[in-house]
């Protein structure tokens, strides 16, 4: 963090490499869901890293669904959470040695609506 930034996370990040489905919401329809990787999650939101530079910008509403693997569920207190979710932050990212291909890292904060699944044993 920067110095003289404020911080302003609800809660504690765990840092924790899982699948996300995400799709844009806007006035152009429906758009498909594409795959990205998060780097890191808490209960109020997730970041990602992508070289999609045009599609997300702060205050966009998404669709966002992230799965926790199985190796990670001790860190994470569910197996998935999903619903809308906002983009709250665009990074800028530098990727040395890339030749001029631009990275941005993606804060997502979940929306009200966001449902969180844990897993249930099985009786038998």
């Amino acid at each position: 963090m920067q110095q003289g930034s404020t911080e302003r996370r609800r809660g504690r990040r765990v840092e924790l490499a899982a699948s996300l489905s995400i799709r844009p919401l806007g006035p152009d329809g429906v758009t498909p869901f594409t795959a990205r990787i998060i780097s890191n999650i808490s209960l109020a939101g997730v970041y990602f890293e992508t070289d999609d530079t045009d599609t997300y910008h702060v205050n966009d509403v998404v669709i966002a669904s992230v799965s926790i693997p199985e190796s990670g569920r001790r860190l994470f207190p569910f197996t998935r959470v999903a619903g809308r979710s906002r983009v709250v932050r665009v990074d800028q990212l530098s990727e040395p040695g890339t030749g001029g291909s631009k990275r941005i890292g993606i804060a997502l904060e979940f929306g009200d609506d966001a449902t969180a699944l844990t897993s249930t044993p099985a009786r038998g």
